[in-house]
C-alpha cells in the first residue's frame, strides 16, 4: 500500500473465530482496516455503520450463507467488491475466491487483485452477458 494513502476497509465474515482472527491479523499487517463478523446479521450491521470496500466472506455459514450475504449487500452497494473464502472455488458463482486452506501471501495477493478489479456487480453482469 502506498504511504499516505487511505487504507480500504475490509469486512471479514466467518463463523470460525480462529479464521477471523488470522485473516484480520494478516490484513492489518498489510495496512488494511478490518472489521470482523461471525455471521451475516452482524456483518450487515457493521456494513451499515462503516464504509466497506471489500466483503471477504466464507461461503458456508449457518443461517445466511456468504452468497446470500453478498447478494444482500450488493443490493445496497453495487460497487462493493466481493471475495469468497471456500474449500471449493465452484461455490463462488464466478466471483473471486480464495481456496481454503490458503497461505497468508496468497490471501493478501487475492485481496489486492480484487480491490484493483471491477466491482462485483459489473463482473456479474459481464458473466451473464
Amino acid at each position: 500500500m502506498e504511504p499516505g494513502k487511505l487504507s480500504p476497509t475490509i469486512l471479514v465474515v466467518d463463523d470460525d473465530r480462529s479464521i477471523r482472527t488470522l485473516v484480520k491479523a494478516l490484513l492489518e499487517i498489510e495496512g488494511y482496516a478490518v472489521l470482523t463478523a461471525d455471521g451475516a446479521e452482524t456483518a450487515m450491521k457493521l456494513y451499515d455503520q462503516s464504509t466497506v470496500a471489500l466483503l471477504l466472506t466464507d461461503v458456508v455459514m449457518p443461517n445466511i450463507n456468504g452468497l446470500e450475504l453478498a447478494d444482500q449487500l450488493l443490493q445496497r452497494e453495487p460497487q462493493l467488491r466481493i471475495l469468497f473464502m471456500s474449500g471449493s472455488e465452484d461455490a463462488s458463482r464466478g466471483f473471486g475466491c480464495v481456496a481454503k486452506p490458503f497461505t497468508g501471501a496468497g490471501l493478501i495477493r487475492r485481496v489486492g487483485e480484487v480491490l484493483e478489479s471491477l466491482p462485483a456487480s459489473q463482473v456479474a453482469r459481464m458473466a451473464v452477458a
